[in-house]
């Protein structure tokens, strides 16, 4: 049987940038099914993303909004979106954060 690999579990948190109030993330996906996002959420961190689901009220409903990261700046945050193009086969869009 080949070695088991050794891999972090993804944190359930946001990285510490989020701390300091001005960052970004990569949204990539926008549900008004909570299930919905939080099974993408899921497959984002099976591909080694930090992901997290933001729900907020809108006119229309409440939407739960798919994100990766948060990173410190944008040049991290184009950085990031290009990994979730590789990974997930899906466009990104950079978004400030919090």
């Amino acid at each position: 049987a080949p070695p088991a690999r050794q891999q972090p579990d993804p944190p359930a948190a946001p990285e510490p940038a989020a701390a300091s109030g001005v960052g970004f993330a990569v949204q990539v996906g926008s549900f008004s099914s909570e299930a919905s996002a939080i099974a993408l959420r899921d497959r984002a961190r099976a591909q080694g993303l930090s992901s997290f689901v933001e729900s907020v009220q809108t006119d229309s409903g409440r939407v739960h909004r798919v994100k990766v990261g948060p990173v410190a700046d944008r040049a991290a945050a184009e950085q990031l979106k290009a990994q979730v193009k590789a990974r997930l086969q899906m466009d990104g869009l950079v978004r400030s954060h919090p």
